[in-house]
C-alpha cells in the first residue's frame, strides 16, 4: 500500500484536524501518521498498544 493510499484510508477527525487510528481516540498529526505507516511497511501489520 502506498503512502497516499494509507493516508486516504486513515480516519481524519475534521474537528481536531488529526488522524485517529485505533479505539483510544488519540490524534496523530501527519508526521506521526507517517511513522505508523513506516512501521506498517516493516511489519506488514499495525500494532495495537494496550
Amino acid at each position: 500500500m502506498s503512502w497516499e493510499e494509507f493516508k486516504a484510508n486513515a480516519h481524519r477527525d475534521p474537528a481536531r484536524g488529526v488522524y485517529v487510528i485505533g479505539s483510544d481516540g488519540r490524534g496523530l498529526d501527519e508526521a506521526e501518521l507517517r511513522v505508523v505507516y513506516e512501521r506498517y511497511l516493516q511489519t506488514g501489520a499495525l500494532i495495537v498498544n494496550r
